[in-house]
């Protein structure tokens, strides 16, 4: 029997380089200090891909623990879909405004403990410049936006921040208008191109704030599947049960590797800055046992050995869509105060101010020609009361379930991550 494949996809701006190999190994990373001239080709390399400092690289790969810390929680029988980094960025905006303990746990939960806030902008403020720049043929819009009570006012300090290092609109809205609530949704919209129309339903008059980041990704496959051979076949569900699924087809070569109980392999969008890297557990075993074993530090080793293979490739073609609760999620992991009386958000606004409520929406769509993904994730702010060999030939068939990530190739940071399990079939 084939391998049912796991696909993890993360929709991430990559903070590590992801070089392709063939059964054939490709060096892969950002160029050393030794190498006094870029050859033209090196500097055509390095605008297609986001190149960091070893601090940078390293607040990656904590975010990255984070994602995966994330997953654990959220991880189930159905297909989900998030965006780690979305969340990531609404903690980055959340950190600025907190102080003491509450801007420590959040920093901690984000896999920062330790790193300066201003660090942390940096790093935000670049990969939200660049994002969309990597590649002509992918579009990358990362957004952030704040919508004040217009009884109150931002720091200076905060505000400043805001405008300069995460690009922020702040708007004062009435928020005992209905007109509010639409004007917020329509942000959503607009950033997401409509695939999240519509984030909250209404809101408290008497709350604060509502701090909201958006991350939208459309990438075109750099080989796209051939509609001609998609076709309804097995897919093995979470339970063992027997589904049909309209199976993607192809055979070329792609990044492949083995890892402890699975397999990954890696299908590049555009000119290749971004990725979708899909790991499928061995036959007779599940996503869960599969991600027991993956962290930060395997998914690095992974990356590292992965040759190219000629690769017959199945995938089906899914969508997956989720609304998920974040409040109990970022207080198991390590923030609890920043929800209940004791937050500290004094360099946010006047006042004693606690988050109330914390949400995401995700979807994500894969179809023959590429992938499209958007999140929007939102906090609610209130008063509070106290010359290649010949290649291995593999099968890759994603016929059971699966977890996926979409990734720029250069660094590795999760933007989206998800399962499919074929429950909406």
């Amino acid at each position: 029997m084939k391998k049912s494949v796991m696909t993890i996809a993360t929709m991430a701006l990559a903070m590590t380089m992801v070089s392709c190999g063939s059964c054939k190994k490709v060096q892969g990373g950002v160029k050393g200090t030794e190498s006094m001239e870029a050859t033209k080709s090196e500097e055509a390399m390095d605008e297609g891909y986001l190149i960091l400092s070893d601090e940078q690289r390293s607040i990656v790969d904590k975010n990255n623990g984070f994602a995966l810390n994330l997953f654990h929680e959220i991880s189930g029988f159905d297909s989900k879909v998030v965006s780690p980094m979305s969340i990531s960025y609404l903690m980055g905006m959340l950190a600025n405004g907190a102080d003491g303990q509450t801007r420590e746990e959040i920093l901690k939960t984000i896999g920062c403990e330790g790193v300066s806030v201003e660090d942390l902008n940096a790093l935000y403020k670049m990969m939200l410049q660049k994002a969309n720049s990597l590649d002509k043929q992918t579009a990358v819009n990362i957004a952030n936006y704040i919508a004040l009570n217009k009884q109150y006012q931002l720091k200076n300090t905060f505000a400043g921040i805001m405008k300069n290092d995460y690009q922020a609109g702040v708007e004062n809205l009435d928020f005992a208008s209905s007109a509010s609530v639409k004007h917020i949704n329509q942000w959503c919209s607009k950033q997401t191109n409509g695939m999240i129309p519509s984030m909250i339903s209404q809101l408290d008059a008497n709350a604060v704030s509502c701090i909201m980041n958006a991350i939208y990704f459309k990438g075109a496959w750099t080989d796209k599947f051939d509609k001609k051979n998609t076709k309804l076949e097995a897919f093995h569900g979470y339970t063992r049960d027997i589904k049909k699924a309209q199976m993607m087809h192809r055979q070329a070569k792609y990044q492949y590797a083995d890892g402890a109980g699975y397999s990954a392999v890696r299908i590049p969008y555009g000119n290749r800055s971004y990725e979708m890297v899909v790991l499928l557990p061995n036959q007779g075993s599940s996503i869960d046992e599969m991600m027991k074993k993956v962290d930060v530090k395997s998914l690095a080793e992974l990356r590292d050995k992965m040759d190219e293979c000629m690769v017959d490739l199945k995938l089906p073609r899914f969508s997956t869509e989720l609304s998920l609760s974040l409040n109990g999620i970022i207080s198991k992991l390590g923030a609890p105060s920043m929800f209940g009386g004791n937050a500290n958000f004094s360099n946010f606004a006047t006042g004693s101010l606690s988050i109330s409520k914390m949400l995401q929406k995700a979807k994500i769509e894969v179809s023959e020609e590429g992938t499209k993904a958007a999140a929007v994730t939102a906090a609610i702010m209130t008063m509070s009361l106290q010359h290649p060999d010949e290649p291995r030939r593999v099968d890759f068939h994603a016929d059971c379930p699966f977890v996926y990530m979409i990734t720029e190739a250069n660094t590795g940071a999760i933007l989206f991550m998800g399962q499919f399990t074929g429950s909406e079939l």
